[in-house]
């Protein structure tokens, strides 16, 4: 006799490519312009354009829908790890997931398979070129994503 489990899948490893614009998104000027405010106040750097220096991509938070949008050249460093920035949508507003806290540096991201207040967990991993890839989960705390322990 077989006896399968069924084991929630970790998430993939995922990137943002080269196609996914902000233009592609397809965000009214409003939103962009209110997200653009935020990643100002959150990005350790500030480059000529925005739109060359930005990828995003919509997401399913669970909750509701989110924005991912990740860092390509001066937002990154050495080891490929760009800033990342996770939004959700709240009352037609976008808000950060990392509230005004500078966002955090990532090669990869990845959602679920957890959920906490209704917001996909979040595992972001990091090269740091001398160790292993290493992965720290973030938990939604109900109003921003927290580092888990």
């Amino acid at each position: 006799m077989l006896l399968l489990l069924a084991v929630p899948a970790a998430s993939q490893p995922q990137s943002l490519g080269e196609r996914e614009t902000l233009a592609a998104a397809r965000l009214s000027v409003q939103e962009l312009r209110r997200i653009l405010e935020v990643i100002e106040e959150s990005a350790y750097d500030t480059p000529d354009s925005w739109t060359k220096e930005l990828r995003a991509r919509r997401v399913d938070l669970g909750a509701g829908p989110g924005l991912v949008l990740q860092g390509t050249t001066l937002l990154c460093g050495g080891t490929g790890n760009c800033q990342l920035f996770i939004f959700r949508k709240v009352n037609d507003q976008w808000v950060s997931l990392f509230g005004r806290d500078q966002a955090p540096l990532a090669e990869s991201f990845g959602f679920g398979p957890g959920v906490t207040h209704g917001v996909k967990d979040l595992t972001l991993a990091t090269n740091s070129s001398a160790q292993p890839t290493q992965r720290v989960t973030y938990k939604f705390d109900g109003q921003i994503y927290r580092s888990t322990p």
